[in-house]
C-alpha cells in the first residue's frame, strides 16, 4: 500500500480510501482492468488492520 513502518490506524484508513478510489470500476467509468489491483489493497488493508503493530 505505500506506506511507512510507522503508520498509524489513521494514516492506514486514509491510503485505504484513497487506493479504493483510485481503483473501483464506479471511478474509473467501468474499466475493470484495475480490479485485481482493487482486491489486493482490500486484502491488505484487511490484514493490515488486524494487525497488532498498528497503533
Amino acid at each position: 500500500m505505500g506506506l511507512p513502518g510507522d503508520t498509524d490506524r489513521t494514516k492506514l484508513r486514509r491510503r485505504y480510501s484513497q487506493l479504493v478510489r483510485k481503483y473501483h470500476p464506479d471511478r474509473n467509468g467501468g474499466d475493470r482492468s484495475y480490479e485485481g489491483k482493487l482486491v489486493r489493497v482490500v486484502e491488505a488493508y484487511q490484514l493490515l488492520k488486524k494487525s497488532s503493530a498498528l497503533g
